[in-house]
């Protein structure tokens, strides 16, 4: 799922009113065809509409919510470089740093950056003084909060647009940078695409066959190819936060407690802002005395259940 280029935010800036096709190339000093692409590309991605009047294409920004942010980022940030700061590897970093410190480990987590890309950007966005930094850890300058704002917006955007594409009656129940969650009742199969089916619904590739609610879950990335166990159970928890969902996900994780990774799921706790550290006490014979974790009764006995008594180690 592609940012922004640098070339579309410079087409973007051209639209404060109505524009046909062959105007905006001559202001932008562009071939048509070049033009008519980025046009194109503008409007899947639902920053623009289009309007066939006579012999030309009238071109205006779309009602969409994150087209009106980036009106009000112009209005008030005008003076900026921003076809340098709205475009590429800088769009993710921006839709995930708040005013809330976050170190670059769980930034490069959940905007889905490497190393090496993730310093990159910070460096050049630094230059424009639209990071701070304090103890090790990055954040937002409070008073450019709009650039958050039109980069979480403009990625909830596409994705709404994607889980459309997928099913009609799709809702978007989880949204980051290049990857959501939704919910349809449409089954469309385990994996289709880049589209994988999620959440308890899931459980049974593991051998747990739960009773479903009617609705699917189904996770989008353009790079995952499969889902892993780790994935599946903190996607269950993301959905759904219930004491059934909690001791269910604490039996997958016993009975597969030699394969578990980790380090992987602390991390995948931490971008999806799922609690995952109380479920591992469970791992080591310990049990979370407070609501909604349950007892190791529970947990003892919906083992036995789908998995048999000889498998159960305490």
């Amino acid at each position: 799922m592609k940012a922004l280029s640098k070339m579309e935010v410079r087409v973007l800036l051209k639209l404060r009113g109505e524009r046909s096709v062959s105007e905006l190339a001559d202001e932008l000093g562009l071939s048509l065809s070049r033009t008519s692409a980025l046009v194109a590309s503008l409007e899947r991605k639902g920053l623009i509409k289009t309007e066939k009047r006579g012999r030309h294409r009238i071109v205006s920004l779309s009602d969409a919510k994150a087209a009106e942010l980036f009106k009000r980022l112009v209005s008030k940030f005008g003076h900026m470089h921003l076809e340098e700061i709205l475009s590429g590897k800088n769009l993710p970093l921006l839709a995930v740093l708040t005013t809330a410190p976050l170190s670059a480990h769980e930034l490069c987590i959940k905007s889905n950056l490497s190393r090496s890309t993730f310093h990159h950007v910070i460096n050049k966005l630094s230059n424009y003084g639209i990071i701070g930094k304090k103890d090790e850890k990055y954040f937002l300058v409070e008073r450019y909060g709009l650039f958050h704002e039109f980069a979480e917006e403009f990625y909830e955007l596409q994705n709404s647009i994607k889980a459309r594409e997928f099913s009609e009656d799709s809702a978007v129940v989880w949204s980051g940078v290049g990857e959501f969650i939704l919910s349809t009742e449409e089954y469309r199969g385990k994996d289709v695409g880049n589209f994988h089916l999620t959440g308890v619904e899931r459980f049974s590739d593991f051998g747990m066959e739960l009773i479903g609610t009617g609705r699917y879950h189904y996770y989008y990335s353009d790079k995952a190819k499969e889902l892993s166990l780790e994935d599946v159970i903190v996607h269950a928890l993301l959905i759904d936060f219930s004491p059934r969902t909690i001791l269910y996900s604490i039996v997958l994780l016993l009975a597969y407690r030699d394969k578990i990774n980790q380090k992987k799921l602390f991390n995948l706790g931490r971008k999806y802002d799922v609690s995952v550290s109380e479920l591992l006490k469970y791992l080591k014979g310990k049990e979370v005395e407070r609501y909604p974790h349950p007892s190791m009764e529970e947990v003892k006995e919906i083992f036995k259940m789908y998995f048999g008594e000889g498998k159960w180690v305490q």
